[in-house]
């Protein structure tokens, strides 16, 4: 009796059948291609090399921080205008530096720490307003005019140690990147290297005329500078010969009383 084959076979399929699942496949690959592309996302752009430091109670806008930790407005700010025009960039730095000197809004600072850091972020944004190419004495003759034909006498002072300063902080190359970075969080920046500074010493903000001593103009930014030298000792009381230069032109301009010196 013969015996029957374990093995089978199937018929061959017809080459038409292979050649529709390769058609099947191709179709199938273009489709899950479509949809990857549909729900990938773009990595964020870095912004800044570093967190800036939020710090207390300051902030960019005036002095008073309306920020949380949580959030990047900070971030924004120091990055919003490369997306400006030059006079976006220079209505900005207007509008910020007009909030900063606000008399109503110095006058609640604390001096002179408070103080001494506004003048920290009005450098940023007279910075700002120099890559703007804007005339930044003009800016500040602007501001401190506030709508009026003239300047007050403290108004007109404050733009010219503005000024000062502006330039100062410029000599000191202050405000490049990561200068204007500190200046921002109303931080001391550091002297750039090519200024002889083997000890990266820092540009601070101090009072031109002790506070202790001449309360009455401790919140008035004419008498903060920016200064990268031996910081003064904070218990001396007296003063060295261009304090004494300074104080009478306070003087003679009314900015300070008559005998402002006479007890020193």
């Amino acid at each position: 009796m013969p015996t029957k084959s374990r093995f089978f076979f199937l018929p061959t399929p017809h080459p038409d059948i292979f050649n529709g699942m390769r058609h099947l496949s191709t179709l199938f690959l273009f489709a899950l291609c479509f949809l990857l592309l549909r729900t990938s996302h773009a990595n964020p752009p870095v912004v800044l090399p570093s967190t800036p430091d939020y710090d207390g109670d300051y902030d960019l806008f005036g002095g008073e921080n309306y920020m949380t930790n949580d959030d990047d407005l900070m971030l924004y700010s120091l990055t919003a205008s490369h997306g400006m025009s030059l006079l976006e960039k220079t209505q900005a730095a207007m509008t910020n530096l007009k909030r900063l000197t606000d008399p109503l809004l110095l006058a609640k600072l604390r001096a002179p720490i408070e103080m001494q850091r506004q003048l920290y972020l009005i450098l940023y944004w007279l910075g700002e307003a120099d890559t703007a190419n804007a005339d930044v004495q003009e800016v500040l003759q602007q501001i401190s005019r506030r709508g009026q034909p003239q300047p007050t006498p403290a108004d007109a002072t404050m733009a010219e140690v503005l000024l000062f300063n502006f330039h100062t902080a410029r000599h000191l190359g202050v405000l490049g990147f990561p200068g204007l970075v500190k200046l921002a969080q109303a931080l001391p920046p550091t002297v750039t290297e090519n200024d002889n500074n083997d000890q990266n010493r820092l540009a601070f903000s101090i009072p031109v005329l002790p506070s202790t001593q001449f309360p009455s103009i401790s919140h008035q930014l004419f008498n903060y500078e920016i200064f990268d030298g031996s910081l003064p000792r904070a218990s001396s009381s007296t003063l060295t010969t261009s304090q004494i230069e300074f104080a009478q032109k306070l003087i003679s301009r009314g900015l300070l009383p008559a005998d402002a010196l006479k007890a020193r």
